[in-house]
């Protein structure tokens, strides 16, 4: 009870007194320290609170409590200006121009504020206080189908408003939670661990906080892997599918889910069929956009890099010992190619129960994150739920160190970004090592985990 009661303090906190403030406000170190300090505090608080408490029974009181705790961690941000991001302010275009009937991918917002061809007027009239803040405006939309559908949906509900967004996250957040109380109960696990996510301080403050949309894909991450598990191939596909149209990386789910079905020809058939169709509907314009200049998943997959000290040293050594076009090129194919190997190794065995299903999932959403150059703290989401799902406890132990993202703005701002991204930004693997460890001398001593 302690540690939710802290969790929730520190969110109100945060709401309320960095809420308010511009968003030049990230520069300053006191904001950036204290913001690092709370939630990497309340964040392991909440992870060693539910370690120790993994084998005792809990009373419907305390489930009350927890759920109540969730909620109370998140709508403290509703009204609250996200102070440290700006990528909310993309998705209302988006919205705006899905919404509207206009292609997301056309027009970068830089051509709608100088009035291109075929530039809206009447919708950039509306919203230019938004385009006018977004984050490299020369580039045009990075975010696939569904993203774009849901963005619309968003600003149906409030147009050219962050709430409507927050309220998308939160749903989609909420719902991951009750499917990850499913596959727990389906299982046979502990449900205790749900707390690692709903009342994740980290989680709470970047998706329904900072209204990042990547709460949206583990929901059709989840209905693919049950459909997978229950037979239902058109409908695993359908279900990935709508998963890459949030995310592209999600596909790399496709073999463990095919997997399941093997050897039954047909049922593999219809699944590729199902997350094809739905994947080509998706992501087809957004890919054939990107075969023009100025297109934001070129830009996004060939030079964006942030909070990956490996990475960062690996990428330094292949620009001095390949070239610094060359060599950064030749590092990131090498980091997908890695990311299809897990994959396809996580299809060695046939997972013989959901937990199992669910950790294979888990290592390989974590290998996409960890192979990645931009480690952005709001990406843990696509790994943790899936980890919690499956019962591990080492992946859930990253969103203690991932604030340490937000030491970049203090850093760049003083024109020392290479401290972070070559030094503090591997500081964030520490937990994760320490969890490991944890498990490991748990597991010599006999104690179940």
């Amino acid at each position: 009870m302690a540690a939710l009661a802290g969790a929730v303090i520190v969110q109100i906190a945060i709401a309320f007194v960095f809420g308010s403030m511009p968003g030049s406000a990230r520069d300053r170190w006191i904001v950036s320290l204290t913001l690092v300090a709370l939630l990497a505090s309340s964040g392991g608080f909440v992870f060693w609170t539910v370690w120790q408490a993994r084998a005792l029974a809990v009373s419907p009181w305390v489930w009350m409590a927890i759920g109540l705790a969730g909620l109370l961690m998140r709508l403290p941000y509703f009204g609250a200006s996200p102070m440290l991001e700006d990528d909310h302010f993309r998705y209302l275009l988006d919205g705006a121009m899905v919404a509207n009937g206009f292609s997301p991918y056309a027009l970068s917002p830089q051509d709608l504020l100088k009035g291109s061809d075929g530039a809206p007027v009447g919708l950039v009239a509306a919203g230019r206080h938004v385009i006018e803040a977004i984050n490299f405006p020369d580039l045009r939309s990075v975010y696939p189908g569904t993203a774009q559908m849901l963005f619309a949906l968003a600003h149906w509900v409030m147009p050219w408003d962050i709430e409507g967004i927050r309220l998308m996250v939160l749903s989609a957040e909420f719902v991951t939670a009750l499917l990850i109380w499913h596959v727990l109960r389906a299982s046979g696990q502990s449900l205790i661990g749900l707390v690692l996510y709903w009342c994740n301080p980290l989680l709470a403050f970047c998706l329904t906080g900072l209204a990042h949309f990547d709460a949206a894909l583990v929901p059709a991450v989840f209905v693919a892997l049950l459909a997978g598990w229950y037979g239902r191939a058109v409908g695993a596909g359908i279900a990935l599918g709508l998963a890459v149209g949030v995310k592209l990386w999600p596909v790399l789910l496709a073999p463990l889910i095919a997997r399941l079905f093997w050897p039954a020809g047909r049922a593999i058939a219809l699944f590729v069929l199902g997350l094809g169709i739905t994947s080509a509907i998706l992501c087809a314009p957004l890919v054939l956009a990107s075969l023009s200049p100025n297109a934001g998943l070129t830009a996004y997959a060939g030079g964006w890099s942030v909070n990956n000290a490996p990475f960062a040293w690996l990428s330094y050594a292949a620009l001095h010992v390949i070239g610094p076009i060359t060599g950064e090129q030749a590092l990131r194919l090498l980091m997908a190619a890695l990311g299809i190997v897990v994959s396809l190794l996580a299809t060695s065995k046939r997972p013989d129960d959901l937990s199992l299903l669910f950790r294979s999932a888990a290592l390989v959403a974590a290998s996409v994150f960890y192979l990645s150059p931009a480690q952005f703290p709001w990406y843990a989401v696509w790994f943790l739920p899936l980890a919690i799902a499956g019962g591990g406890w080492v992946l859930p132990a990253a969103t203690i160190g991932l604030p340490i993202y937000f030491l970049f703005f203090p850093l760049a701002a003083a024109g020392q970004r290479d401290i972070h991204g070559y030094g503090l930004a591997a500081l964030h693997l520490v937990p994760v090592l320490m969890a490991g460890h944890l498990v490991r001398r748990s597991l010599r001593q006999g104690v179940a985990t």
